[in-house]
């Protein structure tokens, strides 16, 4: 390797403690297997909580609080708008589908961008949240203007089946519930 300004390259050193070296085996496997089509999600995160010892709560709270939120776990963060029916299909589903449109397009914004406007829009009760990879989310937008894009209605199922993490309702008009987990 060719020294760049003195940069030497990286290196990854690994260490426990003694009679628990199998974490780095272990850990070697979650990296790899992240490694593969589908990248790190949620559930390589926990596991990795895990192997570090983290009890679930903690990994429940890690993952909602400080991953989801900026979309670290889930790739890229964007949200739409949503009617009644349409949040109603969104709870129905486990929060793991945006709703099909009777609309010709959903309107996709970036997530901090879209959401004042679309929140007191006609027919919107909620506007919710949803994550793509990098890879996805150009196929799906293009990624060459900033938004907001039109999402044609039949493209929804496959966009669906792409949702990294769950959708998650940010924004809710009075009336709405704001909760945004299954449970």
């Amino acid at each position: 390797m060719v020294p760049t300004r003195g940069f030497l390259g990286t290196r990854t050193i690994y260490y426990s403690l003694k009679g628990e070296e199998w974490r780095i085996s272990a850990s070697r496997t979650i990296w790899e297997a992240a490694a593969r089509p589908g990248g790190w999600n949620e559930h390589f995160e926990r596991l990795e909580g895990m192997l570090f010892g983290y009890e679930a709560w903690q990994n429940d709270w890690w993952i909602e609080n400080q991953l989801s939120q900026r979309g670290a776990i889930g790739g890229q963060c964007f949200c739409c708008p949503v009617t009644a029916a349409g949040l109603d299909w969104i709870k129905s589903a486990g929060f793991r589908a945006l709703p099909p449109v009777e609309a010709p397009h959903l309107m996709v914004g970036v997530h901090d961008g879209a959401i004042a406007a679309w929140v007191n829009a006609p027919d919107c009760v909620a506007v919710v949240r949803f994550n793509l990879s990098g890879a996805d989310a150009k196929s799906f937008f293009g990624r060459q203007s900033p938004g907001p894009w039109q999402l044609a209605a039949a493209q929804i199922p496959e966009l669906n089946k792409r949702l990294r993490g769950t959708v998650v309702v940010v924004a809710a008009q009075d009336g709405h519930a704001l909760r945004s987990d299954p449970a």
